[in-house]
């Protein structure tokens, strides 16, 4: 679920099962966070922190490296640098979806006050 909601960074592919002369089942690693905007600043953030070098430092997909920024190492991140334009379509694609249902359960409840009255 959290993969399909975008809050999961991919880290890579590796094998799960071996079997005589290979691998039997692939499997994907993660990196999953609580929210979108999480995964972002994380993804967007890491390249600037030398504790996560080289670019973000997340290690493989069978051992992802999914360690949380420290106080003093999120206080010292770049937010100029992080683009939410990802998140900000989120919301805005959302907001538009609940101004439609608003204004549709608004037009319904005054059709319905308007044809009790004319009845």
């Amino acid at each position: 679920m959290q993969e399909k909601a975008k809050d999961c960074h991919y880290v890579g592919d590796y094998c799960e099962k071996k079997f005589l002369f290979g691998c039997v089942q692939k499997a994907k690693g993660y990196c999953c966070f609580n929210s979108k905007m999480a995964r972002i600043i994380h993804e967007q953030g890491r390249p600037q922190l030398t504790a996560f070098q080289p670019d973000g430092a997340w290690g493989t997909g069978k051992s992802p490296n999914c360690k949380g920024f420290t106080p003093d190492e999120f206080q010292s991140l770049d937010f100029s640098r992080i683009d939410l334009s990802e998140y900000f379509a989120d919301i805005q694609k959302d907001l538009n979806s609940k101004i439609q249902n608003s204004q549709q359960t608004i037009s319904d409840k005054i059709n319905t006050k308007f044809q009790a009255v004319t009845k």
